[in-house]
Parts: structure tokens; sequence; C-alpha cells
């Protein structure tokens, strides 16, 4: 198995540290972002998932996606972030949900 490199340990510890914070298992250190408006359903369908296959996928409840995507809410927080990382290496993201659901289940 290939190793991988710091900086992709650091993304690796960072993203488990947003997932929990979402969890709310974890409360992170404040950070000011700003940050441009986010198209989740532009997200979604540069990886050709339905809303459903996304929500699963990534931790999102179906009814929220449905909510971002038909601009009734804004994903806030570490939502926010956490979709900006899926838009640039959803299989980091990826990699690191199923390493958050095998904990959980040892």
């Amino acid at each position: 198995m290939k190793k991988n490199s710091k900086s992709e340990e650091s993304l690796l510890e960072s993203l488990k540290e947003v997932l929990e914070d979402v969890k709310e298992a974890r409360k992170l250190k404040s950070r000011k972002v700003v940050a441009e408006d986010i198209n989740v359903c532009d997200i979604r369908e540069k990886y050709h998932l339905t809303q459903l296959e996304f929500s699963e996928l990534f931790g999102f409840s179906l009814r929220t996606l449905q909510q971002w995507e038909q601009g009734r809410r804004k994903p806030h927080g570490s939502a926010r972030v956490l979709l900006k990382v899926i838009e640039y290496a959803p299989d980091v993201v990826h990699k690191v949900l199923q390493e958050i659901r095998h904990d959980n289940h040892v």
C-alpha cells in the first residue's frame, strides 16, 4: 500500500476534525473563512451522482441536500468547508469517511 505524504496525512487529519465537528463530537477552534457561494448541485453533478448517492456517500441528510440545491438553505460552517473539499478531492473525503465508519464499528 502506498504511503501517504505529510500533506495528505495533514489533510486527512483536518477532515477528520471537520467531520467530528459536524457530528458535534468535538468543537473546532473558531476560524473566520470567507468563501464564495457554493453550488452544491454543480458539485454533485460534477461526479454524476444522484442526490441520494451524494448524501449517502458524504454523510449529508438527503433533506438538507435538497434544501441547499433548491436554495431554501445555504451550507454554513463546517459543511461549507467539507463541500469545498469534496469539490476538489472527493476521494480523500470518501477515504476519511470509510475510516471513521470502520473505527465506529470496531
